[in-house]
This record gives structure tokens, sequence and C-alpha cells, in this order.
């Protein structure tokens, strides 16, 4: 029976510049290099069969991003770890490894909401006139919203208000100086909110000189994980 495992690991560095799909075969060939049994899919052209939570925005650092692969063959999740850890390339590393249950939903499926944090150099923007701005955005009920996406044509209409769940703006910065502004994003298929479009909502012109995604929250992941570890499929 197949193993599934749950990945959190840190994109940085030269990785953040790097798209969805890219991530996507630089984890295949990592697990390959790590000589970890990776499943494939069945039919005429197999695939690999890892799940990332959600894409991370071009230039986004990801702090405690998700993904499930699974393996053929059991591997306990420390030594899958130390074998990842020596063959991933700049720009990944992984955080943790726990084995959740093959009948679980998929990933992509339990994923709720995202937290991020985007920073502004000292000097670059105005944080009592950020925080009016902020104000104004979560008091309206509704904000009618378009975009293009990717360079295509279509153009992509929705309510960007209730993208928002939270919006938070710090000066100085935790970090030391700038300003920080805190975003809770949706993150639900068909309801995502991203934040180049919260910006633009806010009228920002200055550029962040970060913007960084703390967390994927996913719908009662700790509850799963920790029914599946009591059933013991390895000791603690």
């Amino acid at each position: 029976m197949p193993q599934r495992l749950r990945i959190t690991y840190r994109k940085d560095g030269p990785a953040r510049h790097v798209g969805h799909l890219d991530v996507m075969r630089t984890w295949e060939r990592a697990i390959r290099r790590a000589k970890l049994p990776l499943a494939y899919t069945q039919g005429f052209s197999p695939h690999a069969r890892i799940a990332l939570a959600a894409p991370l925005p071009l230039g986004t650092i990801g702090e405690r991003e998700l993904m499930d692969i699974w393996l053929e063959e059991p591997v306990v999740p420390p030594e899958v770890q130390r074998r990842l850890a020596e063959a991933l390339p700049p720009g990944l590393a992984v955080a943790a490894v726990e084995e959740v249950g093959e009948r679980l939903p998929s990933i992509q499926s339990l994923v709720r909401s995202a937290r991020y944090e985007v920073t502004f150099n000292a000097g670059a923007v105005d944080a009592g006139s950020l925080r009016v701005q902020v104000q104004e955005l979560l008091a309206s009920e509704t904000l009618d919203w378009e975009e293009q996406r990717g360079g295509s044509d279509k153009v992509r209409r929705y309510d960007l208000r209730a993208t928002v769940i939270e919006l938070s703006v710090w000066e100085p910065a935790p970090s030391g100086d700038g300003v920080l502004l805190e975003m809770h994003l949706t993150l639900e298929e068909g309801r995502t909110g991203r934040p180049a479009s919260v910006l633009a909502a806010l009228g920002m012109e200055a550029r962040p000189s970060s913007t960084v995604r703390t967390l994927v929250e996913v719908e009662r992941l700790q509850l799963a994980m920790r029914a599946w570890r009591e059933r013991g499929r390895f000791e603690e």
C-alpha cells in the first residue's frame, strides 16, 4: 500500500522566482536523487504522485508551504527528511515530514486561507495613510474587482472584499525599520485572495521590499494527522 507523506517546506532565495510547475518538477528530481520510492500514477502517461497545497505567486517567499507525496514503500519520516535535505537545490528546505492517511481528502481541497507579510522600506509608504486605506477597504461590504491573469485575454471579475479576512499595519515592522502590512486572505477554489490585488485596491504605488507567505491554513489538518498517528502506522 502506498505511503502518503505531508511535507512542510520553505521556498526562498533563487527558488522564489521558480513557477509552480517547475517547482513540482524540481521536487520530483530531488525525490529521485534522494532514492526515495516515489509512486507514479497508472496509465499511458504516468505522473509522479506529488500534490502542492497551493501555487505561490512568483517572487513570494513561502515559510511553511505544504505538499503531499506518495511512496511505493514506507520510509520513516525522519529518514525522508534527511535524504531530501541532501538532495534539494538552494532555496528549498524541508521543515517537517509527517505521515497522513491515504484516504484523507486532497491537500488542495483542505486549504482555506493563507497569511502574508508584505514589507515596505522605511519612507516608501506613509503608515498613517495606509491605515486609513485599510480601514476603508475593511469597512466596505463588497468591492467589485477585475483583473487579467498570466497575460491571458480573459478577465476575471469577482468580489475582492470577500477574499480579505484581515489586514493589519505595523510601523516599525517587527523585524526592524519600514512598514509591515499583514494580510489574512482566503485561498479556496473560486475565492482566492492575492496580495498584489489587495495592494492595487489600496492604491499602493510603492513596491514591497519583500512578500512572505508565512502560513497556509488547512481545515482540520492537525486533527486528521493526530488520528492517523494514533492508529500506529509507525511507533512514536
